[in-house]
């Protein structure tokens, strides 16, 4: 996964068709909304930021965000979108587990990045990230449902019921790339552990979810 996203970094705007932040925000907008009240004026800390798309819709809302990724090239990118936000410190560091960063936050946000997180250790990444909140505080979920252009994907599942996507770069270098989709039953099942479920949203146009939870 760390090798596919540093490979992918130059051209993961163009696959995800975000021309710039306010043709994202204007394709978004759903989702922003649904999320908005919760981020604003918050400290926020967000998981696999990429190459900067929603760590700039958060830094626009919020007091401050901490950005992690593990692609140096990505984060470059992001560094020099965000270059006019004051408010935002980008890390480089594993998503899968971010224990090591200092603090505690009042948001944790991830965007596109749980169908990319292998089933054996969900409840460890959860353990982890969730755990940087202060009781009473907020995670934001958000990822894609199945959509027609992953049936053109050739793919299997491992021992662990995870989908193995194959994948090739207009480079030609391919990759195994994890993408998972989870239903709104599993999602309420093993984030039970970690709090109250305030809301789960499901955009059959923008074939995403949302999940927001309260840290109990």
């Amino acid at each position: 996964m760390n090798r596919y996203y540093e490979a992918r970094a130059p051209w993961h705007d163009q696959y995800m068709g975000y021309g710039s932040n306010e043709g994202m925000e204007e394709l978004l907008r759903p989702i922003i909304d649904n999320v908005e009240e919760t981020i604003i004026g918050k400290r926020i800390l967000e998981i696999a930021c990429g190459t900067g798309n929603w760590t700039e819709v958060l830094a626009k809302r919020a007091a401050s965000v901490v950005a992690v990724d593990i692609s140096p090239s990505a984060l470059a990118i992001a560094r020099l979108k965000l270059s006019g936000y004051g408010n935002v410190a980008f890390m480089q560091g594993d998503a899968y587990d971010p224990s090591n960063i200092e603090g505690s936050f009042e948001v944790l946000f991830a965007a596109d990045w749980w169908s990319h997180i292998p089933r054996g250790i969900l409840r460890a990444f959860l353990d982890s990230s969730v755990g940087k909140l202060l009781p009473g505080s907020n995670a934001i979920f958000i990822d894609m449902t199945f959509r027609k252009i992953f049936e053109q994907e050739s793919c299997h599942y491992d021992e662990d019921n995870n989908r193995i996507s194959h994948r090739i770069l207009p480079d030609g270098s391919e990759f195994q790339v994890v993408k998972n989709f989870p239903r709104e039953s599993e999602l309420r099942h093993i984030l039970a552990n970690y709090g109250k479920i305030d809301a789960y949203y499901e955009s059959s146009e923008l074939k995403r979810w949302t999940v927001i939870l309260t840290k109990t």
